[in-house]
């Protein structure tokens, strides 16, 4: 359902449409001039095209080398139950010399659902908006009626009728702009590649419900693709019944964004979808459970979070322009959500399977460049090495880049001397245009240092060795660690409201280390000199607690490099919380088109620490014995006795590291990490406990350190 004034404008879309048909008045727009098709020097497309602003107040696709309009692509699903089948409001920007017939584009499809505009600052508000009515999920797979076209027009015709408005909206609340993506791939369109942005449905401008990582959702944007190869039916409104097609397309596409909208491709390439050639994903998410919760761990103080992910996103759902009336039958679907996560409390079943594509590799037929920030706290490397797994399952062609910003893009960086998106050009270039360049042939694996910035590469990602290295045990030397978490919210909230002596917040680096005692269970290890944990570190304990009656006890193990005394060191750190970025200073500036906006190259700055987190995980005491995947820890059968140890492996995130000479690894083992649960729940029984306790058996403790080959030079 769309609200009014969205109603208004595709009326008055569709009139202008019918109008210039019925009067036999068709756009006039110049014609092509010579130079506007794909040009590729040294192996990348070249700018072609005169950049136009689509955000000008005034703007007009007259005159335009870059033609902008919205399309409704027609689901197969009626989730609204309106009787229709939903339709997907995509915002398309096309080489005008591509709708005029010179040559057929390729497209670059971001599906982020945060584009079309977002519900409230605070995602997690979705239990105000809850209606508690159990929802049955089976009515989301109605099928929905499917329109009949009464008319086609051609993109040239939409183009002339098209009204900015479509994308130039405010978004109640933030006062974004609607389609918040759509300037970030400027640098492709004067380039001749075509740009599609659609938030799926559910979101604002599209129709039915948003569903946060279910198959539905994923089925939706691959429609998108459906619809850019020819197999799926599009209408230039969600009213009369006018189609339109993309005639402009060559049938290529690579589907990109970061975070929700990097988790989109994954999805959609795991349907086989013909037509997407790539994707690059950007700190996407694979699976939905290890995003949300950690080896039978929920990861926030409440269970519940697809809820308020999907709430945050559902502006379709809303009666009224103001975003303040919802559909009370999509607030009992966020209910039912809410209850469904409760009941599982970090188990895995069959509400996150259906959430864990990294299981669905068998029609992966696509490539993929995965890019993933060494620093992200937010979606951790765990989702691209998931990816990774995936498509190394499925014998496609990989490539993995890990760089040292948090949970960002890559965008405007300079890898080995070259723009970030002169890589993604060529890439784009081979995979979306044939042009053979190489590009398929770089490393498996670039990482940039934590040391000096640079990049290495690396022949595989997984073939590494593990190393074991004794801990100092005159610093822990019992038999037997005991750890209470009953002093950590005190001291959590004395070391929240600190500062240092410069008055800046305390950084959560250094928060593992001056933990009060009987609180954690310390390991310092020393690392021989420029060794590079590379890959998946393990810590395999053998633990037991009195509070077996407890569920959802938190264990988390951080490893931290630091170095002896005062003496500081540099390292890249992240400066806020959920946003998780590490601060850049600009270098330079480029030029990248006709009249486009100057690219300003960003670097990334270092700042002083005495100590730098490394990688972090966490499981519960009540699910023991599970493996790597999330699939492993479904709810035991019989809860865990008290008293009696149990053997547990806790996975950190993947990493790649290099510990310079002076520097100690320290392992931190403790209870509930308030970094992991910044928010404080809805109030729920299922809330985790705050105050239990465990015993360690450091006898059979063992640390294995996951080291590196030689880098490739």
């Amino acid at each position: 359902m769309l609200n009014g004034r969205k109603k208004e404008q595709r009326i008055c879309l569709f009139l202008c449409i019918c109008l210039c048909l019925t009067m036999g008045i068709f756009p006039a727009f110049a014609a092509t001039e010579a130079g506007k098709t794909p040009v590729f020097e040294d192996g990348m497309a070249q700018p072609v095209l005169t950049y136009t602003n689509l955000r000008e107040s005034d703007y007009t696709n007259e005159g335009s080398d870059i033609l902008r309009f919205c399309v409704y692509i027609e689901t197969d699903y009626d989730t609204d139950s309106d009787g229709m089948a939903d339709l997907v409001e995509a915002l398309v920007q096309v080489p005008r010399p591509a709708a005029e017939g010179a040559f057929k584009a390729a497209t670059i499809y971001d599906p982020t659902p945060y584009g079309a505009g977002t519900v409230d600052e605070d995602e997690m508000n979705s239990t105000i908006r809850m209606n508690p009515v159990p929802f049955d999920y089976s009515r989301l797979y109605e099928p929905g009626e499917k329109r009949t076209p009464v008319g086609c027009v051609s993109t040239l015709e939409a183009a002339e009728a098209a009204d900015p408005e479509c994308w130039n909206y405010k978004v109640p609340f933030s006062n974004l702009d609607g389609y918040a993506y759509a300037e970030e791939y400027d640098y492709y369109l004067v380039r001749d590649f075509a740009v599609v942005e659609a938030g799926g449905i559910g979101t604002y401008g599209s129709e039915g419900y948003e569903l946060c990582g279910l198959g539905l959702e994923r089925d939706a944007h691959k429609c998108v693709v459906e619809w850019l190869t020819g197999d799926r039916t599009a209408y230039t409104d969600p009213y009369n019944n006018i189609e339109i097609k993309a005639e402009w397309s060559n049938g290529n596409v690579a589907m990109t964004g970061c975070s929700y909208g990097g988790t989109l491709p994954f999805e959609v390439a795991t349907t086989g979808v013909k037509g997407l050639k790539t994707i690059i994903p950007y700190a996407g998410i694979a699976s939905w459970y290890d995003y949300t919760n950690s080896q039978g761990q929920p990861r926030l103080q409440s269970a519940a979070y697809v809820n308020d992910l999907a709430s945050y996103n559902s502006g379709a759902a809303y009666l009224d322009d103001d975003w303040t009336v919802i559909n009370d039958d999509y607030a009992s679907l966020l209910w039912q959500l809410s209850q469904d996560q409760l009941v599982t409390n970090g188990n895995y079943d069959e509400f996150w399977a259906e959430r864990d594509y990294s299981l669905d590799s068998s029609r992966i037929n696509c490539s993929a460049l995965i890019v993933h920030g060494l620093n992200d706290f937010n979606v951790t490397t765990k989702q691209s090495d998931l990816m990774v797994r995936a498509f190394a399952k499925a014998g496609q062609p990989w490539k993995l880049v890990l760089h040292q910003d948090g949970h960002n893009v890559l965008f405007n960086m300079i890898i080995d001397g070259e723009l970030w998106e002169e890589t993604v050009n060529k890439w784009l270039s081979h995979y979306l245009y044939g042009v053979d360049n190489g590009i398929e042939n770089m490393k498996a694996v670039t990482v940039q240092s934590n040391v000096d910035g640079s990049f290495r590469t690396y022949d595989s990602w997984e073939e590494f060795e593990s190393e074991t290295f004794a801990y100092d045990k005159t610093f822990n030397p019992d038999s037997v660690s005991h750890v209470d978490t009953a002093g950590i919210q005190e001291y959590c909230d004395a070391y929240l409201q600190g500062t240092d002596d410069f008055g800046r917040a305390l950084l959560r680096d250094s928060y593992y280390l001056s933990l009060p005692e009987g609180t954690c269970a310390t390991y310092i290890f020393e690392i021989p000199e420029r060794c590079t944990m590379y890959g998946i570190p393990e810590v395999h304990l053998r633990m037991s607690t009195p509070d077996a009656d407890k569920d959802a006890m938190m264990v988390s193990a951080a490893l931290i490099d630091t170095i002896d005394g005062e003496t500081g060191f540099k390292a890249y750190l992240t400066k806020t919380r959920l946003g998780d970025r590490v601060p850049k200073k600009t270098i330079g500036e480029i030029e990248t088109g006709d009249r486009a906006p100057r690219t300003k190259i960003k670097e990334l700055v270092q700042s002083s620490a005495t100590a730098k987190l490394v990688t972090y995980g966490f499981t519960d005491l009540q699910n023991y014995g599970g493996g790597y995947n999330g699939r492993d820890y479904t709810k035991h059968e019989n809860p865990v006795t008290a008293g009696e140890y149990y053997d547990y492996t806790i996975y950190l995130n993947p990493t790649v590291h290099t510990f310079e000479p002076g520097h100690r690894a320290v392992l931190v083992i403790t209870g509930w990490d308030p970094y992991l649960e910044e928010y404080t729940g809805d109030g729920s029984t299922t809330e985790k406990p705050r105050d239990y306790s465990f015993e360690i058996d450091n006898v059979a403790f063992e640390f294995r350190f996951p080291v590196c080959s030689t880098p490739s030079l």
